[in-house]
């Protein structure tokens, strides 16, 4: 039989937390003590201590709790310390030696896609030459799966500054049509170019996530395209690998997919 080695007011103090993380409007001692099925007296000792040390705070006029300041401090300590590239890369090691593939991590920066990591296998011809390389965002995977989610307005005024630049037969130039290929890859999850920046590469690219929910870099893979046109089932199923790899990812980043609504 395992052994518990869990503290049981820790892990009452823990849940009070979260459900005051839910409650901007403030939980009385009394509604609190029903939640957490604890006796008043027991709870307002474990309150009275979160409150001498700034992590729940009392309107006392109204009777009822909040969180303090304290754990924003912590957060904001907590998030200048990530390192995405740091916490990204083993997952792209692991990745290119299941599959055989390279595969990139991409951040956006001044309008453009910026590759800040990746692993490349021996057998595989290396699709993107180097580190910091900059790409447009309306004719990548990576582009585009970093622009999904944001405002319109955010993205127009990007391509006003950028433009839609045509680099094949099959680029999309229309803002018409980049609007209803984002909704696509809003809905799917996920995003497959297949020679529009470059004619013979058909990239495919989800999106990671932090703490917020919000995209702040994209894991991709990039193959011929005549490979893909020949077995598109395999693309699949690099989307399934990479979205389970983002999904890890994200989770170190404070993500809670349970609570992401797209």
């Amino acid at each position: 039989m395992a052994v518990d080695y869990t503290v049981p007011a820790i892990a009452r103090t823990f849940r009070l937390l979260e459900i005051l993380s839910t409650s901007p409007e403030g939980r009385s001692l009394a509604q609190l003590a029903e939640e957490l099925h604890v006796p008043k007296s027991t709870l307002f000792r474990i309150l009275y201590t979160l409150q001498k040390h700034a992590i729940v705070i009392e309107d006392r006029e109204r009777k009822l709790f909040t969180l303090g300041m304290k754990l924003l401090e912590w957060g904001h300590a907590a998030l200048s310390k990530i390192d995405l590239k740091g916490i990204a890369h083993p997952h792209l090691q692991k990745l290119a030696h299941e599959t055989r593939e390279s595969f990139y991590l991409a951040i956006l920066d001044n309008d453009e896609v910026v590759l800040i990591d990746h692993v490349d296998t021996p057998e595989v011809w290396k699709m993107v030459t180097r580190l910091g390389h900059r790409s447009p965002v309306h004719c990548t995977a990576t582009g585009l799966t970093l622009i999904a989610e944001l405002d319109e307005n955010e993205i127009e005024g990007m391509l006003d500054r950028r433009g839609l630049k045509k680099f094949t037969d099959t680029t999309i130039t229309s803002w018409a049509k980049l609007k209803k290929r984002l909704k696509e890859i809003r809905d799917d999850g996920y995003s497959i170019v297949d020679g529009e920046y470059k004619a013979d590469l058909c990239a495919i690219a989800v999106p990671i996530r932090n703490h917020s929910g919000q995209v702040v870099s994209s894991l991709m893979t990039a193959i011929p395209s005549e490979r893909y046109k020949k077995d598109k089932k395999h693309a699949m199923e690099l989307v399934r690998v990479l979205g389970q790899q983002a999904k890890s990812i994200s989770k170190r980043l404070g993500f809670d997919d349970s609570k992401h609504k797209p």
